[in-house]
C-alpha cells in the first residue's frame, strides 16, 4: 500500500479540493451547507484513519475478556440461557487477543521495506548487467513478490475516467 500519499492525504485532497473547486461555483445556500457536513464527515474519516485497527484490536481483547468473565459469574446458573452464556464464554471468550502496532509504527516500517526493495532492485540491475545469474534468480523472486503487490495496489487505487486529472 501507499504511504505517500497516505489515505489521511488523499481525503485531506478531496477536502481542499471541495473548498477550491466546488465550493465557489455554488450558488445555493442549501448545496454549500451539505458540501461544508460533506468536510466535515470526511475530517471524521481522516481522524478515524490511524486509530480504526488499534481501536478494533483493543476492543475486541476486551470483549473476549468480557465473555470469559461473564461466562465465570453465571456460574452454575442453570438453564438454556446459562448454557449459551458458558458457550460463548468458551467460543468467543477463547479468541486470542490482536496485537496491532500504532499506524506510524507500521507505516514507517513499510516504507523501510519498500525502499529497500527499490535500493536491491538497483543493486540487482549492476549485478545482472555484470553478468551474475544469481541475481537473476534474485530479481525472479523479487518479482514473485512484486506482481501480487501491484495487483493489489491496483485493484486498491483505481481513478475512474475523468478522476486521475485535473482538467
Amino acid at each position: 500500500m501507499l504511504t505517500k500519499p497516505s489515505a489521511s492525504d488523499l481525503v485531506e485532497a478531496v477536502i481542499v479540493s471541495l473548498s477550491n473547486d466546488v465550493l465557489p461555483n455554488l450558488t445555493s445556500e442549501k448545496a454549500q451547507v451539505v458540501v461544508v457536513m460533506m468536510q466535515g464527515i470526511l475530517q471524521t474519516v481522516i481522524q478515524r484513519i490511524p486509530v480504526e485497527q488499534q481501536i478494533m484490536a483493543a476492543e475486541q481483547s476486551q470483549m473476549t475478556a468480557a465473555f470469559r468473565d461473564m461466562a465465570g459469574v453465571i456460574g452454575s446458573a442453570t438453564g438454556p440461557e446459562a448454557d449459551r452464556i458458558r458457550q460463548r464464554g468458551r467460543d468467543l471468550g477463547s479468541r486470542p487477543d490482536l496485537q496491532v502496532a500504532p499506524y506510524e509504527e507500521n507505516a514507517g516500517g513499510y516504507r523501510t521495506l519498500s525502499q529497500g526493495l527499490v535500493d536491491t532492485l538497483d543493486d540487482l540491475d549492476a549485478l545482472i548487467r555484470g553478468g551474475n545469474k544469481n541475481a537473476e534468480a534474485a530479481l525472479i523472486r523479487m518479482r514473485e513478490y512484486l506482481g501480487p503487490r501491484v495487483a493489489t495496489e491496483f485493484v486498491t487505487n483505481v481513478a475512474g475516467v475523468g478522476m486521475a486529472g485535473r482538467g
